[in-house]
């Protein structure tokens, strides 16, 4: 009986932690970049030992397009990840690239300095920002009606293992711990990596499916709960049967 109980309050926990991923996922139905993240649950009997095993993984296929026309906003096109420095001064990777400037005249995406490539990237006052495909960053000014052009950097795009990747709290991915990559010098830039100007990538949560989801698993959470009920129920009987018949 006892062992019973304990497996239906693991489930019950279990259910409860892909609710919370789920309902996560249709919290940023609207966050430029997200990506969609599932666990599976997988039982295994070893021994006669019951218990849990369960595994991440994170939806990266893209989202759709946003046409904004805005000279900051850029779509990382296919595998590609944008990079920047997180509070602690660690390199993490993003699929958003709504860029912003500072007030120290940097690069920033979600408040995160942008990482260039081999180069700090510093915006002057003056003139406009134009992003080309391969991430370098010219500045257009005009001098008595003529177009000059200046590179002031380039930003850093990578490849990432897919499956070494971990998304954390503050909206950014990085590399697992056990990773062979897990020394962020190790990442390099990329040069086959385009983007494309004027166009931010969408989540890529379904919102149909991860509802479905959502009211799936409560359904199984109140069945755990009602088992949970009737074992103790159960238990309650026979203990007033063991006392009468003492």
């Amino acid at each position: 009986m006892d062992n019973s109980i304990y497996e239906s309050m693991t489930a019950a926990n279990r259910l409860l932690e892909k609710q919370n991923i789920i309902s996560n996922n249709l919290a940023n139905i609207s966050t430029t970049g997200f990506k969609e993240k599932f666990i599976f649950i997988i039982h295994n009997d070893i021994n006669d030992d019951y218990y849990n095993n369960i595994r991440e993984y994170y939806n990266l296929t893209s989202g759709g397009l946003d046409h904004t026309n805005r000279n900051l906003d850029v779509y990382v096109k296919g595998d590609g990840w944008l990079v920047v420095k997180d509070a602690n001064g660690k390199e993490a990777y993003t699929k958003n690239g709504h860029l912003n400037i500072n007030q120290k005249n940097q690069l920033t995406i979600q408040n995160h300095t942008v990482v260039g490539n081999n180069c700090s990237i510093i915006v002057p006052n003056n003139g406009t920002l134009n992003i080309l495909s391969n991430g370098v960053i010219q500045l257009i000014q005009n001098y008595h009606n003529h177009i000059i052009k200046n590179k002031i950097g380039s930003l850093k795009l990578v490849h990432l293992p897919i499956n070494d990747l971990i998304h954390k709290e503050n909206g950014l991915f990085y590399l697992k711990n056990n990773s062979k990559k897990a020394n962020y010098n190790t990442i390099k830039h990329s040069n086959d990596i385009r983007l494309q100007s004027g166009m931010l990538e969408s989540s890529n949560v379904n919102s149909a499916q991860n509802m479905i989801e959502l009211i799936s698993n409560a359904r199984q959470f109140e069945m755990q709960m009602k088992m949970i009920s009737t074992y103790n129920q159960n238990a309650e009987y026979a203990n007033q049967l063991i006392n009468i018949n003492n």
